[in-house]
């Protein structure tokens, strides 16, 4: 059997016919038992499919078959059925000898409906309003309502935007040289959201998000290119940021692991490696490019000065890059000679995932493989220049010298692919021994023939009868030779597109010079208060190289070219190349099929998950051979069939998901039928009972907030802070998401990865979870809110109201004593602990500046407090924050430029302020230290420099609004040393303008404070995150942290 197993693989046979022989056996150790056994599954498993030779034209998995409309079964109990999904369901059900639980009671149909189309409770209005309508048409009425809800679009867009691993920020860069933020990453988000509310068809919302910028459609419309534009940044290394394109588009769309076979065919699925680089290929075929939404606004008085210096840095960037272009492209020319030496060994070069600081004379591995890559195409069309080092780069190093001489005299005879004569002239005058010296004849004549067009160049500019600039030498083999080293695709040249993908072609200093400048125009983008809105967007290139497959993933060992194409397993083996530019459009086109097995497979499989808390098919990202069969395949079916029919409308499958009776049901059985049903299928794989589900993150703070009347419906615009005091009271889906910094809270409620794509999120349940909802001030703020609309002077009447308010229900009659009784025997709560007055106005931080310094980039809280200071932790300097240190005096600056001290000052109301203080560097050695006032949006006010001196940091008036900040911020000099500091500013209000008494001058301002606030006396340490909550809040607490309120039943 096994000889037969492994018939063509010899060696793996000969290994498995020794450790199976009675000898090993006898002599073998328990130990040897598992990778014994791992090596027959290997045999048993892996073989096979590659002894079949095309896996993709032999596998037959269901997924990879068109659907089809199975009919619709017949069941026994036909009246429970609403709709044809339930006789999938039920069928199912009676095939298993189980029956379907009762509908749920009106008040939890609609508190579950509500949260699955809106991720919010239902109002006290919509409650008692549904509960009061008895009529047949009731339940579909209140379905198409919150349909038609604006919030709907929010709560599906967020399950959208965990598949498309959605946030705001870039996740680690070099912060020196990159900003960390995308430009107006919110317009992604809104997109989705007005997509969704628009019932946009499926198909359409698909192919917009994979090529807006080739379809016809509005400017609007390519904000969806943030789909593919908004992932990681993997510092900038274009291979693992086209890798997580490749995951998002076909996990998302297609439920396949396609970058499974980056480094090797798919081990499971009939993917070969081929089939990946095809799509590398068609995403390695677009660069990246700001583009305004709307360009007409350039004309809009309002945003005259914006697009004027959005200019102004653009022309900066274009000059200074056309002009390092051009360095780089003269200074490749004339080191040809060390490029093409290097091709010879180019598989030996890193490639850009390992970061090399390199200066601009020395060999760039980017320039080699662009050799090495011009070279392979002139090789496959026989170029007459090239023909001779095709021809003699095929004779082995042991026969060179005696047999290039020979080949390369047939070749001047040739008449069937005449070389180049004077190519083959000079390679017949040298005495070769080795490709190396074939690289130096091709060196010396394309030097020559680069002096000899910089002198014709030369004469014809400065001949005493100037003219036009020669274009080309007259002689076509001097031209031939020429077009290798100015041609349109040279590889001596630096070829256009984002800074991100040709940083690569320059040293570290010119890389570092341009992505500064691209910064600061990002950073103009972001920072700049109304500006208009701008997309990360893609644009195919002029021309774009075939793709060639990376052996082992490793872009240095470069395989054969293959096709831009889609998958073999879904489009046949008769698939025809993309021929339209990058291949994006007719890549949308293939996908967003109705002859497409999986797209409408999969996005149904979603809907059902997320309605029903578990998807039909349990890995909704993996279609492939690995997964799980379909609970009810013939219904997947159906559903993928009727949604194509529905003309791709969302809205629909919601409909009929909604108006089933399956999805009625109560989340207990019958009494007395429970047992059996949890013996038969304690998963509830076949839905004999609704899945109770416990809250999102954002649905769960949303509803705090809607259960005390706070949250605010706005929608759109820029991500806000979520974690930040005062907490603003948007809806979660608009909080502002950080690659690199996710808020703990986040991940101990199993937020979404922003990192890569989300098929589903886990549930855990972790002790952190009750410690937040015990003792976190955003709870604490929520339940003082939910216990300021009860009466407390009318004690049955409160708690009617607090039940109400934050359980849709009034109280039992045990739980009204039980809440009578705590109310009237709870103790007041304890005073807070006495903190300075004004010491709520300032809090202390780290961040960095932005490239102009005129803004604070992210300002992050020192996090501990050691009785005298703030700093990075209980040792100072701290591993991770280092030296940077806050006191009542002053502090110490950070240990780099990413970690300056920030001592934030936050206006309490809206007025004109003074800033007085005394900055002081009281060291000789090292360099000092700078300081920094910068005012919110507005920008830097002052700057110092400080070395061994004193400095008066006045600013006689600013104005300032509520909630605006003041940020002191130091760094140091230019070297870390000697860098502590005293700065102790004082802010004093001035009041409105008056007379001066016996001023004799009527106008005159009187500059009196009338308030302080002194950093020094201020200064404290943190303030008590809990609240003191009274015993109406405590009992709020108590209902908003229930079972009841934080699960949908």
């Amino acid at each position: 059997m096994i000889r037969l197993l492994m018939s063509g693989f010899d060696c793996l046979s000969l290994l498995l016919k020794r450790s199976c022989s009675a000898r090993s056996l006898r002599l073998g150790s328990r130990a040897f038992a598992p990778g014994l056994a791992m090596l027959i599954t290997f045999a048993a498993t892996a073989v096979p499919r590659v002894l079949a030779g095309d896996a993709s034209s032999q596998v037959r998995h269901w997924a990879f078959e068109t659907p089809s409309e199975p009919p619709v079964p017949e069941v026994r109990n036909q009246r429970w059925a609403r709709n044809p999904v339930d006789r999938f369901v039920l069928a199912r059900l009676e095939g298993a000898g189980l029956v379907p639980s009762p509908q749920a009671d009106r008040r939890t149909l609609l508190r579950r409906l509500s949260h699955t189309l809106r991720g919010l409770p239902p109002t006290q209005t919509e409650l008692d309003r549904f509960l009061s309508d008895g009529s047949p048409e009731a339940w579909s009425r209140q379905v198409d309502s919150y349909l038609m809800s604006a919030q709907y679009g929010e709560r599906w867009g967020r399950h959208w935007l965990d598949a498309a691993r959605f946030a705001d920020t870039k996740g680690y860069v070099y912060s020196d040289r990159e900003e960390t933020r995308f430009v107006h990453s919110y317009l992604y988000r809104d997109w989705v959201v007005q997509a969704l509310n628009r019932d946009m068809p499926y198909d359409r919302f698909l192919k917009l998000q994979l090529a807006a910028d080739q379809l016809d459609t509005s400017r609007e419309d390519l904000a969806a290119l943030g789909f593919l534009t908004l992932g990681r940044r993997f510092l900038g290394v274009a291979h693992d940021i086209i890798d997580d394109r490749i995951d998002t588009v076909t996990r998302a769309t297609q439920g396949l692991t396609v970058s499974c076979a980056r480094c090797h065919d798919h081990k499971f699925d009939p993917i070969p490696i081929q089939d990946y680089y095809s799509l590398y290929g068609v995403f390695a075929a677009s660069y990246e490019k700001l583009t305004p939404l709307d360009p007409s606004r350039e004309s809009d008085p309002k945003l005259k000065e914006f697009f004027a210096t959005l200019r102004q840095k653009e022309t900066k960037l274009q000059e200074t890059f056309e002009r390092r272009r051009n360095e780089a492209g003269e200074r490749f020319r004339r080191q040809v000679g060390m490029y093409l030496e290097a091709v010879l060994e180019v598989e030996k070069l890193p490639t850009e995932e390992f970061y090399e600081i390199r200066l601009d004379e020395e060999l760039n591995p980017v320039i080699v493989r662009q050799w090495h890559a011009y070279l392979q195409r002139r090789f496959q069309t026989a170029d007459p220049v090239f023909l001779p080092w095709r021809e003699l780069s095929r004779i082995g190093p042991s026969d060179f010298n005696s047999s290039a001489a020979s080949l390369l005299q047939s070749m001047r005879s040739a008449a069937d692919q005449p070389a180049h004569p004077t190519v083959i002239s000079a390679l017949l005058r040298t005495n070769l021994v080795s490709m190396k010296d074939v690289a130096r004849v091709y060196s010396d004549l394309l030097l020559e023939v680069r002096q000899k067009w910089i002198d014709t160049v030369a004469k014809a500019t400065n001949g005493p009868t100037p003219g036009s600039l020669p274009e080309r030498f007259s002689d076509p083999l001097e031209e031939s030779l020429r077009e290798v080293l100015y041609g349109s695709d040279s590889p001596a040249r630096v070829p256009g597109g984002s800074i991100n993908e040709i940083e690569w072609f320059f040293g570290e200093s010119v890389r570092v010079e341009l992505a500064k400048l691209y910064k600061d125009i990002e950073a103009h983008l972001i920072n700049s208060p109304g500006a208009a809105p701008f997309v990360v967007g893609l644009e195919d290139r002029a021309s774009a190289p075939k793709p060639r497959v990376f052996k082992r993933g490793n872009p240095a060992s470069r395989g054969d070219e293959v096709p831009r194409q889609f998958l073999e397993v879904i489009a046949g083996e008769k698939r025809k190349p993309f021929s339209k530019g990058s291949g994006r459009a007719e890549l949308a086109e293939v996908i967003a099929t109705p002859s497409n097995p999986l797209t409408a497979r999969v996005m149904v499989n979603r809907i059902w998950m997320h309605h029903f808390g578990q998807a039909l098919v349990a890995t909704p990202s993996d279609f492939g051979l690995r997964a799980d069969a379909p609970s009810h395949p013939e219904l997947l079916d159906w559903l993928a069939v009727r949604f194509m029919r529905e003309g791709w409308s969302m809205k629909a499958i919601h409909r009929l998901i909604l108006n089933s009776a399956a999805w009625m049901q109560r989340s207990d059985a019958l009494p007395g039928l429970e047992a059996q049903a949890l013996r038969v299928d304690p998963e509830n794989r076949l839905l004999w009972r609704a899945n109770r589900q416990r809250m999102d993150f954002e649905a769960m703070r949303d509803a705090l907030l809607a259960a005390t009347g706070e949250l605010e419906l706005s929608q759109g615009g820029r991500s806000v802070s979520l974690f930040d005091a005062p907490y603003s009271k948007r809806r979660s889906l608009y909080g502002y998401v950080d690659r690199q910094f996710v808020p703990g809270v986040l991940r101990v409620f199993d937020m979404a990865n922003p990192d890569m794509h989300s098929p589903k999120r886990a549930q855990t349940t972790v002790p952190q979870q009750a410690l937040f909802f015990m003792n976190n001030r955003f709870i604490h703020e929520r339940s003082q809110a939910a216990a300021a609309h009860c009466d407390s002077r009318n004690l049955d009447a409160g708690i009617d109201a607090l039940y109400r308010q934050t359980l849709l229900r009034r109280p039992t009659s045990e739980e009204r004593v039980a809440a009578s009784e705590f109310l009237l025997t709870a103790p007041p709560p304890a005073p807070p602990p006495y903190r300075p007055p004004g010491a709520e106005t300032w809090t202390y931080g780290w961040g960095s500046l932005a490239t102009n310094k005129q803004a604070v980039r992210k300002f992050h809280l020192l996090p501990h407090f050691n009785g005298d200071a703030w700093q990075g932790g209980e040792k100072w300097p701290d591993s991770v924050l280092g030296w940077a240190q806050l006191t009542a005096m002053g502090g110490h600056a950070g240990n780099d430029l990413d970690h300056a001290v920030i001592r934030r000052w936050t206006a309490p109301a809206a007025g004109t302020y003074r800033v007085t203080g005394e900055l002081s560097h009281e060291h000789k050695q090292g360099d000092g230290i700078r300081a920094y006032v910068i005012q919110g949006q507005a920008g830097l006010l002052k700057d110092w420099a400080v070395h061994n001196r004193k400095q008066e940091t006045g600013i006689a008036e600013v104005r300032l609004e509520k909630g605006e900040a003041l940020d002191f911020v130091v760094d140091f000099g230019g070297g870390l040393a000697y860098d502590d500091f005293k700065w102790a500013p004082v802010i004093e209000v001035l009041p409105v303008a008056e007379p001066v008494q016996g001023s004799g001058s009527v106008g005159a301002e009187m500059k009196k404070p009338v308030s302080r606030w002194d950093a020094k006396e201020c200064f404290a340490g943190p303030s008590e995150n809990r609240l003191a909550l009274g015993p109406w809040a405590q009992l709020a607490q108590v209902l908003l942290l229930s079972n009841e309120f934080l699960f949908v039943d």
